[in-house]
């Protein structure tokens, strides 16, 4: 299985005096496969504590760009939760360049087969916001913070209609956060 934009090597036999040769096949563009993984109704990226924020983030600003939903991002752990916010941080600065689409993060848990509890990270189109952000309430979290309390600011927050960011630095405070 090709990951986009990899080069992948495969024998073939057909060559003239009968033996084996090694030819190099280049993946097409990145986006036919994540297309192509959309139509079949799979849009599920899952994360690991060794994915690249980098490569996750490009196909999240590529699937914003067009016509598709942005993928769902699965994770478990803290370090997998880690990456998968960082990618969706380094997708929002790729779509800054872009003009005016953004995208939003909705976690939600979900209960995988083996008995773990997981994360979805579901991430939504938007228009971007060309003011506010300055006065909007900075909230931080640390790997000690009481997560149903943070969720509570930040309900008692969004009903009142007010803007929030939460800052949140390592592994184990994004886990909370």
């Amino acid at each position: 299985r090709l990951v986009a934009g990899q080069m992948a090597e495969k024998e073939d036999t057909a060559g003239d005096d009968g033996s084996a040769k090694r030819v190099t096949v280049q993946n097409e563009h990145m986006s036919r496969t994540f297309f192509e993984r959309i139509e079949r109704g799979n849009n599920l990226t899952k994360m690991g504590s060794s994915s690249h924020p980098r490569d996750t983030a490009m196909l999240i600003a590529a699937q914003a760009r067009a016509c598709v939903d942005c993928p769902t991002l699965q994770v478990v752990g803290a370090q997998s939760t880690n990456q998968g916010v960082k990618a969706i941080a380094i997708a929002r600065t790729f779509l800054k360049e872009s003009g005016d689409t953004d995208i939003c993060m909705q976690p939600e848990f979900t209960h995988l087969e083996d008995s773990h509890t997981g994360l979805l990270l579901l991430i939504r189109k938007k228009a971007r916001r060309t003011s506010g952000e300055a006065e909007a309430q900075q909230l931080k979290a640390a790997s000690s913070t009481d997560a149903k309390v943070l969720a509570g600011a930040i309900s008692s927050f969004a009903r009142e209609g007010r803007r929030m960011v939460v800052t949140a630095i390592g592994a184990g405070s994004i886990n909370q956060a």
